[in-house]
């Protein structure tokens, strides 16, 4: 369970494979099923066109209004 705290490199991996191919059913996936999805995990992508980029937003602490954002080439 993540409890707030920073995760360990190792957690993180174990994580990660444990959502096995998740990028395969998103890809996959009905477009307003994947929307919900994003929704329901605070996800926002927004397309910007002129640079050919996406901005995510993801709301961690919807409860607190906390966002945190993820910049360049990640």
């Amino acid at each position: 369970m993540i409890t707030g705290t920073a995760m360990s490199r190792t957690e993180i991996t174990d994580l990660v494979r444990s959502l096995g191919d998740i990028i395969a059913v998103l890809r996959d996936a009905d477009p307003a099923d994947r929307a919900g999805a994003y929704r329901q995990l605070g996800l926002r992508l927004v397309y910007q066109p002129e640079t050919q980029t996406v901005r995510a937003e993801v709301n961690l602490n919807a409860d607190r209004g906390c966002m945190d954002r993820v910049r360049g080439g990640t």
